[in-house]
């Protein structure tokens, strides 16, 4: 019997310039996508003001493999690609999450693994996406049906103009579409779900996260700021809820509005009394 390759992670470092930083940053991708996700404008962004920047690929995506088949993985299983990441940084490090990447941070956060932050971008609420999901189904039955053939069917049974639609509510053009699309991939069948049901919960109890940020979108129709609001609530924080803003923040004009919030909020939180960005 040949012997199975080990499973290898995709971790792409920004080296920083400019002041140096106390903390690291890693951005976690959400559905479909990638590390790739985040190398057109974030990591450029942070590492220029002195963050050194990582991006990772959680397991089955970009180019991190796995020992399981993709439809086999599990919250639980992109919890520990963040542990892993985390562990090879090796410096106190703040996670910024997007969409299911959010649920995989807070699933690693109710496992007790401290971080030296955390940003919930258009982040899956720790309650789950099922009262989203119904929101949709009311608002915007099209995209409702076409995101369900998707989670059943795969990428390639979806009608893509309708999920275009729905992911960027404020336009966006051709080009990037469409390059953008070329890198989407299938996603697991059991993560989207738990993320969904939230049964048993993924995430932490609430309770008072002063190192916790949560930002989403007004016109986001997946996570709608409804949940963005919840969110916060749970963690005892602020919602920031960016104006003419959908699902996709890093790729829209308001996205500069969400980095600057996030830079923002790492400044405050790095001159926070000692001991607070330990990990």
């Amino acid at each position: 019997m040949k012997p199975t390759a080990e499973p290898t992670l995709e971790l792409f470092h920004a080296a920083p310039s400019g002041p140096s930083r106390p903390v690291d940053l890693i951005f976690v991708h959400g559905i479909s996508a990638g590390a790739w996700l985040w190398q057109d404008g974030a990591l450029d962004f942070f590492s220029a003001k002195g963050y050194r920047s990582w991006s990772l690929s959680l397991s089955g995506h970009g180019g991190s493999t796995s020992d399981k088949p993709l439809a086999h993985l599990r919250l639980e299983d992109y919890a520990q690609d963040l542990a892993t990441a985390l562990d090879e940084i090796d410096r106190p490090t703040v996670v910024i999450a997007h969409s299911l990447g959010g649920a995989v941070a807070q699933k690693l956060m109710s496992r007790g693994h401290r971080t030296a932050g955390m940003a919930l971008v258009c982040s899956v609420p720790p309650y789950g996406l099922m009262r989203a999901s119904v929101e949709m189904a009311i608002k915007k039955p099209h995209l409702w049906r076409e995101m369900a053939v998707y989670c059943l069917h795969g990428l390639a049974a979806a009608d893509m103009e309708v999920i275009r639609s729905g992911l960027f509510p404020t336009g966006i053009e051709d080009d990037v579409f469409n390059r953008l699309a070329g890198k989407l991939q299938d996603e697991s069948f059991l993560a989207m779900s738990e993320a969904s049901v939230s049964w048993p919960p993924f995430a932490a109890p609430p309770g008072p996260r002063p190192d916790l940020l949560v930002i989403g979108g007004a016109e986001d129709c997946f996570v709608p700021p409804l949940d963005t609001f919840m969110t916060a609530w749970w963690y005892g924080t602020q919602a920031h809820v960016i104006p003419k803003a959908g699902h996709m923040l890093m790729y829209e004009p308001a996205g500069q509005i969400a980095a600057q919030t996030i830079l923002k909020w790492l400044e405050r939180l790095t001159e926070a009394p000692a001991g607070r960005v330990s990990q």
